[in-house]
């Protein structure tokens, strides 16, 4: 299987490059090559210099390949987040349909909820653990584009018979933020509004290549998937925090069963066999 990777250079791709290169054949795609990028590292698959926001670079990485890893994208708010994920996801998407390649796997993320980066107001959720089924309410360009990103691809998916997962990814960790996590002091309030979400990038590679390897769909479409951790990363009592940080939630809090995380998994267990393996306390008793 001839599988694309876009944003190669990136942080979240070393980790799922690192899982497929074993048994796949493997297509990267940057701007910059893996090797010039501050983490960088050295990759023997081929790799194709591009902008996905031009067409032609598009569809010549889409060239010969049987599915699509799309990673690529500003990961944060700034003044071309919503222009380059936005416009660079529909051209990728163009390429494949004139290609004939039917399957996408997206890392979107969790702010596609609307959580991240408040203008307004804090998020108070509808509901906890939140699933795929909370409507989103985005105020921020990243979170917006990301949602935008999930709503194309359904469009492809009705049009062209596109099938695509959206991995909602939670904050993704690797070594540098478990050393974060391990050697200061946790301020449960400083993230009280990501809900205290992340995942271990083991995981995430977990999830891409499940989702890659999923059965083809009865109906095309885009199935969006929260992809996080089994538990929070502060080390109290979900309920308690959320008593603590959401008293308005203090009635739905106690559903919550020790340090579980307020993103449900369910969906992504059912959909592809998602199992989050990793947890940050287990990860500082083995040290």
């Amino acid at each position: 299987m001839k599988i694309l990777i876009t944003g190669a250079s990136g942080y979240v791709s070393m980790f799922v490059i690192e899982d497929l290169a074993p048994d796949h054949d493997l297509v990267l795609f940057s701007r910059r090559h893996p090797s010039e990028v501050p983490r960088g590292r050295n990759v023997t698959a081929p790799f194709v210099r591009g902008d996905l926001t031009n067409p032609d670079d598009a569809r010549r990485a889409v060239e010969g390949v049987d599915a699509v890893l799309h990673i690529g994208a500003n990961n944060w708010i700034g003044p071309d987040t919503f222009r380059n994920n936005t416009l660079g996801t529909y051209y990728l998407l163009e390429a494949m349909r004139e290609a004939g390649v039917k399957r996408m796997v997206f890392a979107s993320s969790n702010c596609a909820l609307g959580h991240c980066a408040r203008i307004s107001g804090p998020f108070i959720p509808d509901d906890v653990p939140i699933d795929e089924t909370h409507p989103s309410r985005c105020e921020d360009n990243y979170g917006l584009s990301k949602l935008v990103n999930e709503e194309t691809l359904a469009a492809f998916a009705r049009g062209y018979g596109i099938e695509s997962y959206a991995l909602r990814l939670a904050w993704c960790w690797g070594p540098e933020e478990y050393r974060w996590r391990f050697e200061k002091p946790f301020d449960a309030a400083a993230h009280a509004g990501g809900f205290w979400a992340y995942v271990d990038m083991r995981d995430v590679a977990q999830a891409f290549r499940k989702a890659l390897h999923a059965p083809p769909m009865a109906v095309p479409a885009c199935v969006p998937l929260y992809i996080n951790a089994a538990d929070t990363m502060a080390a109290e009592p979900t309920a308690d925090l959320l008593v603590r940080y959401y008293p308005m939630l203090a009635g739905k809090a106690i559903n919550m069963r020790g340090r579980e995380s307020v993103f449900s998994s369910a969906a992504a267990r059912a959909a592809i066999g998602y199992e989050p393996r990793y947890s940050w306390l287990d990860e500082r008793n083995n040290q």
